[in-house]
């Protein structure tokens, strides 16, 4: 039997020779039945064949080198492995089966803690017991990030004793990578704090914290983009400044408590915050505590270029941040064949980098002039088109958004770069105009489909409302030809909505018919065609509420004497399809004025 004390390291080809001598004497028939009775849950069948072997509840009943326990913990029978605890004496517990694991090593993958506890409660050492590769069941809880409670009850019960030291033995290592892939940052936090050479842990690639973390922006804020409840609800939600397990936490915060109970988004709004406050605060203390070290080349080393490229790239702008705050000479990091930190962001659109940059006026200065290895300038880059442009709706916009970019990196770069040509003798405006070519094109049809359909609209807008001013609600007066209703309060309002109709109507056809005549360069997609777009879509928009209005009142003059009550069904229903206009084309519309009046990038200077 394997010793849990003295469990040495073995090859897989060890495992395999072993398997091999134990199946040449192995009795499968006869402890098929029982391993069957395991996997399916049944305990009566069970209890039933240990009662008449009860040398079958020690014994390994599998060729793999299992007993009842191991079996009961891999097919995840939770109730059977508490069953079987009352009759097996500690020691077994300890015992490894041909794969290096104990009973443990498996439920610490579920997600039945009263198993772990009841394991625990019998043999309290089996947290320090190691598989063949040294690795202790804590590290294997974290292998499924489904059950955090999990992982929190064997940090908590673990110790760096030996004969595992998880904490700071050779595993130490792939149990804080484990751990921050996961997002399990609180977790993280706690155990740097308890142990704070996890936080110095590094391999070739550097930090092993901070090289994990470069590569998930989704554990930070800058890494998600919220809509306006979402991100309102997330600033006002409060997370523990403690990292402590969720038992032992703070419950003061009663009313958010009783909130994410009945609104689970909110929960999962505040474990979102959770995951990013604790990331950003992992970053701040792996960086203090390799502050703290006196050795230059360990830092230089700790926080290598690869960490440096790959949060730049991602636009983990916090990562950066609290880098150069520590390490001020980290900005000055280049990549071969990628160049410096400014030209990084550049190139892969990472706005709040270069705002992070731009902060720096001098530094950012002297890296904005710094050319490549193909002699582009920082314009050069901003020139090429994005592989992963924003999200937004119609080609135009997105060709906008480049051209906003493009002009913003262009206004720090040295006025001489405009005129600057690259290894391929272009511009800066010449590789913009060669590399947007399609997208100009994609951006040329969309507008005019666009404002093709919405003339049908307007003109549709615009012929109802001058045949309703002609033959108005009632007719008119024979004599006079003045209309019967034209006392009434009601047709006054039919009269100003028709006629706001019809002159709305006539505004929008105007401008869209400007935008068709356009000239369609690529400077006119920044403001003058988006404008027109905006101006004619609000007068369509406008034009659409005022016809509803003038129906409405025309409808209620004609019935309002025979039914008192028509106008508020007729209200009512007047605002469906006004409500299904705003629906459908609102967003579009407040998503337009927002990229060409509030640009995003005018933070950047």
């Amino acid at each position: 039997m394997a010793s849990a004390e003295s469990s040495p390291l073995m090859s897989f080809d060890h495992v395999k020779a072993s398997v091999t001598e134990f199946a040449r004497g192995f009795n499968h028939s006869y402890y098929q039945p029982l391993h069957l009775s395991i996997l399916k849950g049944d305990w009566q069948s069970t209890k039933a064949f240990i009662d008449n072997d009860p040398t079958a509840l020690t014994t390994k009943i599998t060729i793999l080198g299992r007993t009842a326990l191991h079996v009961a913990a891999v097919s995840a029978q939770w109730h059977l492995i508490e069953k079987l605890l009352q009759h097996m004496p500690p020691n077994v517990l300890a015992e490894l089966d041909f794969m290096g694991c104990t009973c443990l090593h498996y439920v610490a993958m579920g997600e039945s803690i009263n198993a772990a506890k009841a394991l625990m409660a019998k043999n309290p050492s089996l947290t320090q017991v190691t598989d063949f590769k040294g690795f202790t069941p804590l590290i294997y809880s974290i292998t499924s990030t489904r059950c955090k409670e999990m992982v929190w009850y064997l940090v908590l019960n673990t110790t760096d004793d030996r004969p595992g030291c998880p904490f700071s033995g050779p595993s130490a290592s792939q149990l804080v990578a484990l751990l921050t892939a996961a997002g399990f940052h609180d977790i993280t936090m706690y155990l740097v704090q308890h142990y704070p050479n996890l936080a110095t842990i590094s391999d070739s690639n550097g930090s092993i914290i901070l090289n994990v973390l470069s590569k998930l922006p989704s554990h930070f804020q800058s890494g998600h983009k919220f809509g306006f409840w979402k991100r309102f609800i997330y600033h006002c939600v409060p997370v523990e400044h403690e990292y402590l397990p969720p038992n032992h936490s703070n419950s003061g915060n009663t009313i958010w408590n009783a909130l994410q109970n009945l609104v689970p988004s909110i929960k999962l709004l505040r474990d979102t915050k959770l995951k990013h406050v604790s990331a950003v605060r992992l970053v701040e203390f792996v960086s203090s505590q390799a502050s703290t070290k006196n050795d230059n080349q360990f830092w230089q080393s700790f926080v290598s270029a690869d960490i440096i490229f790959s949060a730049t790239s991602s636009g983990i702008v916090e990562i950066l941040r609290i880098c150069f705050q520590f390490f001020p000479d980290l900005v000055w990091t280049h990549m071969p064949n990628e160049g410096y930190v400014a030209q990084i962001a550049i190139k892969n659109r990472q706005e709040k980098v270069f705002s992070l940059l731009c902060k720096m006026p001098i530094i950012c200065k002297l890296l904005v002039l710094a050319l490549d290895e193909s002699q582009n300038t920082t314009s050069h880059l901003a020139a090429r088109f994005a592989s992963q442009v924003e999200s937004i709706s119609g080609a135009s916009f997105q060709l906008q958004r480049e051209l906003q970019w493009f002009k913003e990196v262009e206004k720090l770069d040295h006025p001489l770069h405009k005129e600057v040509k690259n290894q391929d003798g272009k511009t800066a405006w010449q590789v913009f105009k060669e590399e947007h070519k399609a997208l100009l094109e994609e951006g040329k049809n969309w507008m005019k489909d666009t404002s093709n359909s919405c003339m049908l609209v307007a003109t549709l807008i615009a012929t109802i409302a001058f045949a309703a001013a002609i033959t108005v609600p009632g007719g008119n007066n024979q004599d006079k030809g003045i209309p019967i209703f034209l006392s009434d309060n009601t047709f006054m309002v039919f009269a100003v909505s028709d006629a706001l109709a019809l002159f709305s109507s006539m505004a929008s056809l105007l401008m869209f018919l400007a935008i068709l005549n356009a000239r369609f360069a690529e400077e006119d997609f920044v403001m003058e065609l988006p404008k027109r777009l905006i101006i004619g879509m609000a007068c369509m928009f406008f034009g659409v509420v005022s016809t509803m209005v003038a129906f409405g009142a025309a409808l209620s003059m004609l019935l309002k004497e025979r039914l008192k009550w028509a106008p508020i069904p007729i209200a009512l229903l007047a605002c469906v399809p006004i409500a299904l206009f705003s629906k459908l084309q609102l967003p579009l519309f407040i998503q337009m004025i927002i990229s060409t009046y509030g640009s995003r990038f005018s933070h950047i200077l």
